[in-house]
């Protein structure tokens, strides 16, 4: 039996990986990945990923202006403006594609990322960016993906305590076309839900993004993903540094 061809999500080449954000409201974890970067390139030495530009389909949103003060190139295209301009569903296949090769052009007049960096933006990517940029477009979601309970619609942390869950961890993913969410490639530390009922939801998802999102989010890009620890087989198995992970991939310990 062949062995299966496990190929680096980035190679490290000597340069700060060159990273785009995509947006469409606060920006919160995009300012906890760029800060991370700010205390990496102060300290010197470490593994990190430059923000090279940063995209959002709001133009005018808290997160793009918080990236405009920072110095970063802000590209904005309004996709619900796109979207009416064509008299096209924002949710038809091929006016996605459009709008997602409109947003590349953008994009690569700037810099040609080596990832893609999905920071609370509220569009699916269709076939035609996710095809382009191959395991090289990263997610999070504030709950753990491997759970059979998920639906749409619900927050996470409500599910986790219907489904009497002690505690709760956000995971960073891969994203898939077609599919809710691509392969796990590391989860935060448990957040602990003891005490805890449905009412609470707004604080426990305060916890989850203080204790979760803002630590391993940063941590992935910076570490296992600038740092070229990362690998990936055919079969969408997850490697850190050679070594075949569980289906919840790395699991962070704060």
């Amino acid at each position: 039996m062949n062995a299966p061809k496990i190929e680096p999500i980035y190679s490290p080449s000597g340069e700060p990986m060159k990273a785009v954000v995509f947006l469409s409201g606060s920006g919160t974890n995009f300012i906890s990945i760029y800060e991370d970067y700010k205390r990496r390139l102060a300290g010197g030495g470490k593994p990190y990923a430059e923000i090279c530009a940063v995209f959002t389909n709001v133009p005018g949103c808290e997160g793009a202006l918080k990236a405009a003060g920072f110095g970063i190139p802000v590209l904005s295209l309004s996709s619900k403006l796109f979207f009416a301009a064509l008299g096209r569903d924002p949710d038809d296949d091929e006016a996605r594609d459009y709008f997602d090769a409109a947003s590349v052009s953008l994009i690569e007049n700037v810099c040609k990322p080596d990832l893609i960096i999905l920071a609370g933006y509220r569009r699916r990517l269709g076939g035609m960016i996710l095809g382009r940029y191959r395991n090289r477009v990263v997610n999070l979601y504030p709950g753990d993906t491997t759970k059979s309970y998920l639906v749409r619609g619900i927050d996470a942390s409500v599910q986790a305590i219907r489904a009497g869950e002690s505690s709760i961890k956000c995971t960073v993913y891969l994203e898939r076309e077609r599919v809710r969410f691509g392969p796990a490639l590391a989860q935060s530390e448990p957040i602990s839900l003891a005490g805890y009922g449905e009412e609470d939801s707004e604080t426990v998802n305060g916890l989850i993004r203080s204790k979760g999102e803002w630590k391993v989010f940063p941590y992935v890009v910076h570490e296992l993903i600038a740092g070229g620890r990362l690998s990936i087989d055919g079969e969408d198995n997850i490697y850190l540094d050679g070594r075949l992970l569980g289906k919840e991939g790395y699991q962070f310990g704060g």
